[in-house]
């Protein structure tokens, strides 16, 4: 599995990256976006596309000075 992350697709490809990554011989691709209103066009564009929303769950832990607790 590869991963691009933090990727701003001119809005002139935006439709043929999935293209490309199909011609690559890949049979899928995800994208990812924030769950805010602000990141609702980005939402829309990508189901208007044929993406599905997958639940999925996310879980971050700091580690840094302060941030850790717990166990």
């Amino acid at each position: 599995m590869d991963e691009i992350a933090v990727l701003a697709v001119d809005p002139e490809h935006q439709r043929r990256a999935s293209d490309r990554v199909r011609a690559a011989g890949l049979r899928m691709v995800m994208v990812e976006t924030g769950d805010d209103p602000g990141h609702a066009p980005a939402r829309a564009a990508h189901e208007a596309l044929g993406f599905q929303r997958w639940p999925v769950a996310r879980y971050f832990r700091d580690l840094g000075p302060g941030g850790l607790s717990g166990p």
